[in-house]
């Protein structure tokens, strides 16, 4: 049905072509033709302005909806912070004093985040953090301070470390809510909590998933099991928390990249660590003081490349070179000595894919392991028995 303002045009059209056409000379034809052309004329006006009326309608209600939605998620944001804040502690820790090169005693210091693993007092943090500390100190959600030991980190395998404090009485220890159920997806939002700018306050920023399941080369392995997120990381970041708009905890920051690996600059790439793989290691350590890891003895090796092997004059470019061992390491003790060429564990070639760390994760201490050895110009297989890593 047409509206009283589309009537009212076809009636003021009809008017006008009355009178234009009034005259004595005027034919039946000129008549209808001039009427009809007014009325086109006038519905096309009046479509074309309840067109615009009604894109300024729909302009509204979007606007109207987005407004909405920017307020339900800055609410959804405040809750999750909310809710996972007081598990959050800051970590401030202290290495040996020692005296710089201009003779002035200095010590080392680092600022950074964990969270509560359980009501025990044991917290999770990043294990980079606590490399040469001495001593660590909890800073809990209400500002008390609590002496920390380290009980024990998975380095070189994993990032994972674990602090433990004596509790008091007056301690409200809230223990979060973790996603071991869960598996983020690409651009879900998530927020990363810690001590961002390493100041005395807890710092969130929000951004999306990139990549829920990623990997990052380190110096001596690629790093697996990271979701990769835009939200901003900085230094303190480290053993803080990735949480969904849920408040759930479902990752441990602790890498930024800086570059690419042919030194490109990065910008707003950080990466945390899955969290079910975080609480598997951490639990442990919690529990028994160290992760089981198997261990052959290798001090110091370095991943071989083509350019390495033609600077150590060797016939193959990929493996391990074997420049450090313990002397009663389990490879020590079945003959392979520095110098030889790591070239396989079991199956497992060792390459720029899967560097010697990462195919030893692979290994259960105190299994037989079929390990391959190049020296000199020929190459060996031998079946050596991994020791448990010690504590």
């Amino acid at each position: 049905m047409l509206g009283s303002g589309l009537i009212g045009a076809v009636v003021a059209a009809l008017i006008s072509a009355l009178m234009l056409t009034g005259s004595d000379e005027s034919s039946d034809g000129d008549l209808q033709s001039a009427v009809a052309e007014a009325v086109q004329s006038a519905m096309a006006e009046t479509v074309a302005e309840l067109i615009d009326e009604r894109l300024e309608r729909s302009d509204d209600q979007a606007s109207a909806r987005l407004a909405e939605a920017m307020a339900s998620q800055r609410m959804l944001v405040a809750s999750a912070f909310e809710a996972v804040a007081p598990s959050v502690v800051l970590i401030d820790a202290e290495g040996p004093p020692r005296v710089n090169e201009e003779g002035v005693t200095v010590v080392s210091a680092a600022l950074a985040t964990g969270f509560l693993l359980d009501d025990q007092g044991h917290v999770v943090t990043a294990a980079h953090v606590l490399e040469g500390m001495t001593s660590v100190t909890v800073i809990l959600p209400n500002g008390d301070r609590r002496e920390a030991e380290q009980i024990g980190d998975d380095r070189p395998f994993s990032d994972v470390g674990v602090l433990r404090f004596e509790p008091e009485a007056s301690d409200e220890l809230a223990v979060p809510s973790f996603g071991e159920d869960r598996v983020v997806g690409f651009g879900e939002t998530v927020l990363a909590i810690g001590n961002t700018l390493m100041g005395s306050d807890l710092a969130v920023t929000v951004g999306v998933v990139s990549d829920p399941d990623t990997t990052f080369s380190r110096e001596r392995y690629e790093q697996v099991q990271l979701i990769q997120t835009d939200a901003a990381l900085n230094h303190g970041n480290s053993g803080g928390v990735l949480v969904d708009l849920d408040g759930v905890i479902v990752g441990m920051p602790a890498v930024i990249a800086r570059s690419t690996r042919e030194g490109g600059f990065v910008d707003g790439v950080g990466f945390a660590l899955q969290i079910v793989p975080v609480l598997e290691i951490a639990r442990t350590i919690a529990a028994e003081g160290f992760y089981p890891r198997a261990s052959f003895g290798v001090v110091n090796e370095r991943l071989l490349t083509p350019t390495a092997a033609a600077q150590l004059e060797l016939e193959v470019s990929e493996g391990s070179f074997l420049i450090e061992l313990e002397r009663q390491g389990a490879f020590a003790r079945a003959g392979i000595r520095p110098g030889d060429v790591l070239r396989r564990l079991n199956e497992t070639p060792i390459n720029a894919e899967t560097p010697y760390l990462n195919a030893m994760a692979d290994l259960e201490p105190l299994v037989p392991a079929t390990v391959h050895i190049y020296r000199g110009d020929q190459e060996y297989r031998l079946l050596v028995t991994p020791d448990l890593r010690e504590p």
